[in-house]
């Protein structure tokens, strides 16, 4: 039913555009050797098969965008789609949510951060599965800019529930100023008469002590 996922196959797909740690990417301060240039860098988590990511790099050139996505067909199409578009800059890092949030960038280094329709896991037992942890909400602290944003939409309203409350320590909510991005699913979703719950949000100062929790 999901159509998004930052988890996956095991396997390191190869190909243009696809970049992994330790392959094509050597270290966190990476990307602008990548993309040839310093630019707003902004992130999506499981692009899954939304056309999002692809939509905003050709609506914006003078950013550069990087698409974290562990399933090795959906990488393989993405990759695909962004050379039948001739888009220049964007890249796809194989990897899991954890991986590349954890490792491949610096502290800082994030315009904006994406997270649309992650799986809600919504059985019990099972939510220990969700993106949206303790983890999550410190690494996306560290790797946002001061002034940075983090976006996220769900149409389930018990994980809404659950991301304002793990964010809250880290991020307070931010006016979701002008047209909100939208997504292909979205715009699905809305049209079968869901309610999505769109939020957005600013990281506290890092001089600012967070309390995390397990």
């Amino acid at each position: 039913m999901r159509q998004r996922s930052s988890r996956g196959s095991s396997t390191v797909p190869t190909g243009p555009f696809v970049v992994a740690p330790g392959r094509e990417l050597t270290g966190p301060g990476d990307w602008t050797r990548i993309f040839g240039r310093a630019a707003p860098l902004i992130v999506e988590v499981g692009f899954g098969k939304d056309p999002f990511l692809l939509d905003r790099a050709t609506a914006r050139p003078g950013e550069d965008h990087v698409g974290i996505e562990r399933d090795p067909g959906r990488v393989e199409a993405f990759a695909e789609a962004i050379v039948s578009r001739g888009l220049t800059n964007v890249r796809v890092l194989p990897v899991s949510a954890e991986i590349a949030l954890g490792i491949c960038f610096e502290d800082g280094a994030v315009a904006e951060l994406h997270v649309y329709f992650p799986d809600p896991w919504p059985k019990l037992r099972h939510a220990k599965n969700r993106l949206v942890q303790p983890w999550f909400a410190r690494e996306a602290r560290r790797v946002l800019a001061a002034d940075g944003r983090l976006f996220v939409a769900t149409d389930d309203a018990p994980y809404a529930a659950q991301i304002r409350d793990v964010l809250g320590a880290a991020f307070t909510d931010a006016d979701l100023a002008g047209p909100s991005p939208s997504t292909k699913f979205e715009r699905l979703w809305r049209s079968r008469g869901r309610t999505i719950h769109r939020m957005e949000f600013a990281p506290v100062p890092r001089e600012t002590s967070v309390q995390w929790t397990a």
